[in-house]
């Protein structure tokens, strides 16, 4: 049925069950809640546009979350009617808007005529309004392609990049830039949560506060980890005795304080329902100034939201998770694990389909130097006993890095075991500003 054949009414419902039915239309939408006549579809399009532009979701759980006093029964009269129909969602987009304008415009024309005749407003001031009115109008749902002019190159700022402090690592990727997406991997015991759990102190001392959600540990046992990182061996005490490694409490209370504040973890015994966590990283990131995020890892979370199809639903939240980083400003380290292979585990290799590397823009894996590690190295690179790779404990594979172009650079580090640290040499040791904040 065309546009024009529809009353003003069905038009505004048409408009609604469209965006609410195809969320990626609400980039494109021009049309603002005051040009509705409905008042419940005025508040509903303006809770679903600011949801939308806060954490790119729209969907009943999220948007009860947050209005309790959303209107449940218009959301799902629109989202659920059977007389929505619609193959070309762009198309039929703008033939409403249009349809919407004409009848917005039609308002405050008799609405100034009626003003104009009672001597409410002036001639000039009539004008003055008409002309304004002129510029309310549907051009375009997007311009998709862009010409030098079009594009705003001035005030341009320097890409923010947040470091590992791995310097090799640095020197190659120079570091992690905000609004970017990085995928890691790697094999069971190859120490992908511990170099991450570093990374989040690495960039808390540069200043950048850090949200983890981890699968596996509970907060508690989480931060027990980060606070021996924290510390270090010099700064931990030996057990004799009991032949460990531990944090004094005084030295712990001075770690807590200054992680406070600054550390976000996520509290995953609230479930693990992905669009739960997407909604409480964005409200912590807003609300926290937070500019790091770790996830670790895909196979923890509840992916049931996005559909049945296993590759297809993984590619989505990566995606999405692409555009989080970009719309929020912040660098989102994620962990997939990989699929089980008998060979040298490569890129492919990582859990899901090829989009999730394609998505991203660093993929890494991380490798553990045992004799497994050396024999299919040697098999597949031809290596011999002398290779410097070997004198290492740990391994990043550097396998791309959309920015710089590296790929296929190994990058070696030595694991501390008393303190869980990964370090650029055997003697290293680096004070966290915890330490110098009390001296």
């Amino acid at each position: 049925m065309e546009i024009s054949r529809r009353s003003r009414e069905q038009i505004e419902d048409e408009f609604m069950a469209l965006i609410l039915n195809k969320n990626e239309l609400l980039d494109l939408i021009q049309i603002k809640p005051k040009y509705l006549v409905k008042k419940e579809n005025q508040v509903l399009l303006q809770q679903v546009i600011d949801c939308w532009k806060d954490l790119k979701i729209v969907d009943f759980t999220t948007m009860l979350q947050r209005n309790p006093s959303f209107d449940i029964d218009r959301f799902f009269e629109l989202y659920t009617g059977t007389w929505f129909h619609s193959q070309c969602w762009e198309e039929q987009l703008k033939l409403s808007e249009e349809a919407i304008v004409k009848y917005y415009k039609e308002d405050i024309i008799k609405n100034l005529n009626e003003k104009l005749k009672t001597s409410e407003i002036s001639y000039d001031e009539f004008m003055q309004k008409m002309k304004k009115l002129d510029e309310i109008q549907i051009v375009t749902l997007d311009k998709k392609v862009l010409s030098v002019s079009d594009i705003d190159t001035s005030n341009e700022e320097e890409i923010v990049r947040v470091k590992s402090n791995l310097y090799e690592f640095d020197g190659a990727i120079k570091g992690f830039a905000l609004g970017q997406l990085s995928v890691w991997s790697g094999s069971n015991a190859s120490a992908k949560s511990t170099y991450l759990n570093q990374i989040a102190i690495e960039s808390i001392n540069q200043g950048f506060n850090t949200l983890i959600y981890s699968g596996e540990l509970v907060a508690k046992r989480l931060l027990k980890w980060i606070t021996m990182q924290c510390a270090g061996k010099r700064e931990m005490t030996y057990n004799k005795n009991k032949d460990y490694w531990y944090v004094s409490d005084e030295t712990k209370s001075k770690i807590e304080k200054w992680l406070d504040s600054r550390l976000f973890i996520y509290n995953n015994t609230n479930g693990n329902k992905v669009k739960d966590i997407l909604y409480s990283i964005s409200e912590c990131v807003k609300k926290n100034n937070v500019k790091v995020v770790i996830l670790d890892n895909l196979m923890s979370m509840n992916l049931s939201s996005y559909g049945d199809n296993k590759y297809d639903v993984q590619s989505q939240f990566v995606q999405e998770l692409s555009e989080l980083a970009k719309k929020l400003d912040i660098h989102i380290h994620f962990v997939c694990h990989p699929r089980k292979v008998t060979s040298f585990l490569r890129k492919i290799d990582i859990s899901g389909s090829a989009d999730l590397t394609n998505i991203a823009d660093n993929v890494f894996i991380l490798h553990r130097v045992n004799n497994d590690f050396k024999i299919k190295t040697k098999e597949m690179f031809k290596w011999n006993d002398s290779n410097d790779i070997y004198k290492y404990s740990n391994v990043i594979e550097i396998c791309k890095n959309r920015d710089f172009g590296v790929e296929d650079r190994f990058i070696g580090m030595y694991f501390e075991p008393e303190s869980k640290r990964l370090l650029n040499s055997l003697d290293e040791f680096k004070y966290y500003k915890w330490k110098t904040s009390w001296e």
